[in-house]
């Protein structure tokens, strides 16, 4: 039996459940036939299946409408079917739904966004959009340009929608940017079409995004920039380290031209063997090396430069590049040695500083412990360049310490290294002498350089110098031992008389450690109530009474006992201290003649000494009408004693301020008269009440002539002046007896009493008045 041809249609009846084909078709197919048949006679109503079998080896498909046969009584007698071959329809159906299938899975799976826009919404997203945009694919559908565009972009692609829709623009490519769910930009390209979807016109397009292609480009337009306006030079070698590219910076720095440069081997690696393997080593174990070395330009001109260079490799690991970039470094490295030099050098004079001087003396010494030899520290001080500071001023002040550096170096020459500490103090460091004569020659040799004159703003001045010296081993085994002996040594050259050297003697620094105790205790003194007033009377010379007394300082020492003024009034006037010293004196004298005054006894007028600097200050007198206020005292009770060379310094300003104090009403003495310089003419202008011969002028009388004739003078002179006199000093009645005679007021000496504390010395005074008193 022949098949029948595709869609073609027959009618089959049977009496029993089985047609024709159902022999024809598989077993399964068979089953599936007789179960349809057996279904139409159970129901005994029409219906319709599909049938599949395959028949001569040909898959096909039946569409069969079956219904129930009657025989002539009316019982269901066999089944009829009307058959349709539709297997050309199926696979037409099957060959859609595959494609479909495709489609969507092409659409769903895509590496860039799909949608479909109808009626200015989208009608579809894929996922792969929905991804670019940050949404879930479902809350896509139906969304609107302006969700999913930059505010602005909506209605230009609107505008740009109604212009391809009006003159049937069927295909469109574009740039937009779009905004993500989370706020991010995302720029994006369009490839959109023109179609019918539903019967009325869409549009469906491709979406790329490009913000990281863009990205790319922004970089690598940057890098472009970078490489050509880049401080540094910079140069890129192929694999054999041939220069392929240089910038300007490259040609700014070298001077050679980009042409010159390109396709030549880099002098990179042409570096100095080791320095070259470092390299080497560092580019193959991490792709990178920074250091410094030598390049020449073109001029031939060598200059420091610092370099980077970075090894590049391919995507199988092959060297394919070097980038190298380097710089300049000429200034930065001179900038460097100025930095070391000032950190090692004085600034002002060019030689050694304290630092430098210090490691040089450790690496002196270190050589020391090793060999046998001797090393000197000569610790130069300039004599009086404070004063020269202060009258010429710091600027000269500097000029004069770089001519001295000058001298100094000239004498010193190859001899031994030469620093300066700081301010006028100098310090020489010597070794390979052989004895202390050739560092005595040195110095001596310093010295006579120093002493040269000097012209200063026209002037001529002579500059001494004060030196010290210590010698290793003997004077101190480490640095700061024998700067600080030497330092001592000086101020032993000061003390005795300046313009001389000494060598450092043990003993020194015994008197250093006295003298530091002193400053340290002074400072705590007047705090600590240390200080207290001894007084020695003044008698007149006719009658022997109680006419006066003078004050005299003394410091109750916790160790050292009761220090006597000799030996730490100087120490208190070049610390500073003696101006709140003197201070008290002046109130403490005052308080304590107010108190005889209490208790009945009767000291006539109390002398208390000034010192330089309180002289100096304008708040003196101030100072001196506080403490006769504070003390309730009469001013004429009190006496202030000035010593000659005082006022001698500056008479005209001396002037004003003695006649600002008389008119306090206090007496004004000039004390130690005869051992300065006094003028007679600015003498008579000091409105002065008393004159005090020195003690020196007083010693050997009666039987010295040349003190018998300056005290006759001074007294004769005082007569005329009209100045009371008082002669200190007297330690026999011969002196007193020849002082009264030539018309001495006063007398003050060891003779009548010494110097005693105020409840001793009120005893004293006490029993002279009963003696006085008649009987």
């Amino acid at each position: 039996m022949r098949p029948a041809p595709r869609n073609a249609r027959f009618v089959q009846l049977s009496r029993l459940p089985r047609s024709r084909l159902s022999s024809a078709a598989g077993p399964e197919d068979a089953r599936q036939i007789r179960e349809q048949d057996q279904q139409v006679l159970n129901l005994l109503s029409p219906r319709q299946f599909d049938e599949h079998f395959v028949l001569n080896g040909a898959e096909t498909y039946l569409l069969a409408s079956k219904f129930p046969l009657f025989d002539a009584d009316g019982r269901p007698a066999g089944v009829g079917s009307v058959d349709t071959d539709i297997t050309q329809t199926k696979q037409e159906q099957k060959a859609k739904r595959e494609a479909e299938e495709r489609y969507l899975a092409l659409v769903e799976q895509s590496l860039v966004g799909i949608y479909i826009m109808q009626d200015e919404k989208l009608a579809y997203a894929n996922p792969k959009l929905a991804e670019i945009m940050g949404y879930p694919q479902a809350d896509m559908t139906g969304m609107t340009m302006a969700q999913l565009l930059v505010p602005g972009e909506a209605d230009r692609l609107r505008q740009q929608l109604l212009r391809r829709f009006r003159d049937n623009i069927a295909v469109m490519h574009y740039a937009t940017r779009g905004l993500r769910r989370d706020g991010v930009l995302v720029d994006m390209e369009v490839h959109s079409r023109l179609f019918d979807f539903n019967g009325r016109k869409a549009v469906i397009g491709v979406v790329m995004d490009i913000s990281e292609r863009l990205l790319a480009d922004t970089n690598l337009r940057l890098a472009a920039k970078v490489f050509e306006n880049s401080a540094e030079g910079i140069l890129i070698l192929d694999a054999a380290t041939r220069i392929i590219a240089v910038n300007d910076a490259f040609t700014r720095i070298t001077g050679y031209a980009e042409e010159e440069a390109l396709g030549r081997p880099s002098r990179i690696f042409g570096a100095e063997q080791q320095a070259r393997s470092a390299m080497q080593q560092a580019l193959a174990d991490c792709g990178h090396w920074q250091g410094e070395m030598q390049d020449r330009r073109k001029d031939g001109q060598w200059y420091p430069a610092e370099l980077s260079i970075s090894a590049l490799r391919d995507e199988d690991g092959q060297l394919c590049n070097y980038v190298a970039v380097f710089s300049d470094i000429t200034q930065r490295k001179e900038a460097e040695e100025r930095l070391q030099f000032l950190a090692n050098h004085d600034p002002l004079t060019r030689l050694p500083n304290r630092s430098s001087l210090t490691a040089r003396l450790d690496e002196a010494l270190g050589r020391m412990d090793c060999e046998d030899g001797q090393l000197a520290v000569m610790f130069i001080d300039l004599d009086r360049f404070k004063l020269i500071n202060d009258s010429f001023g710091h600027q000269v002040g500097d000029q004069l310490l770089c001519e001295i550096a000058i001298r100094l170096s000239r004498a010193v020459g190859e001899r031994g290294m030469l620093a300066r500490l700081g301010g006028d103090e100098f310090t020489l460091l010597m070794s390979g002498f052989d004895s202390h004569h050739q560092l005595a020659d040195m110095a001596s040799d310093i010295l006579s350089a120093l002493a040269k004159p000097l012209c200063l703003e026209a002037h001529e001045v002579f500059i001494t110098g004060s030196i010290g010296i210590s010698v290793f081993p003997h004077d101190g085994r480490d640095a700061p031992t024998l700067l600080k002996n030497a330092d001592v040594a000086m101020y032993r050259a000061k003390e005795a008389g300046k313009n001389t050297y000494q060598f450092f003697d043990v003993g020194m620094n015994t008197q250093t450690f006295e003298r530091l105790l002193l400053e340290n205790g002074l400072r705590m003194a007047l705090e600590r109530d240390e200080f207290e007033l001894h007084y020695q009377p003044q008698l007149s010379a006719g009658g022997r009474a109680l006419a006066g007394a003078e004050a005299l300082l003394r410091w109750r020492h916790p160790q050292l006992g009761l220090v006597p003024p000799a030996r730490f009034i100087s120490l208190a006037e070049e610390t500073g201290l003696i101006k709140p010293i003197g201070d008290w004196v002046l109130r403490e004298g005052c308080r304590q003649l107010a108190a005889w005054d209490a208790q009945g006894l009767r000291v006539p007028r109390l002398a208390v000494n000034l010192s330089p600097r309180q002289f100096g200050q304008p708040s003196l007198p101030a100072k001196v009408a506080d403490a006769l206020q504070s003390s309730g005292l009469a001013a004429d009770r009190l006496e202030l004693e000035i010593t000659e060379s005082m006022i001698m310094q500056s008479p005209t300003e001396a002037v004003g301020l003695l006649s600002e104090l008389k008119s306090l009403g206090v007496w004004l003495s000039i004390d130690d008269f005869g051992t300065g310089y006094s003028s007679l003419s600015h003498l008579k202008r000091f409105p002065l009440d008393t004159l005090k011969i020195d003690q020196s002028f007083v010693e050997g009388l009666p039987d010295d002539g040349d003190n018998a004739a300056i005290a006759e003078a001074i007294l004769a002179m005082a007569k005329k002046l009209k100045f009371q006199v008082v002669a200190e000093g007297v330690e026999s009645e011969a002196q007193a007896a020849f002082l009264e005679g030539k018309g001495c007021h006063l007398l003050q000496g060891y003779y009548f009493s010494r110097p005693l504390p105020a409840d001793a010395f009120a005893a004293l005074a006490s029993a002279w008045r009963r003696e006085e008193a008649p009987a």
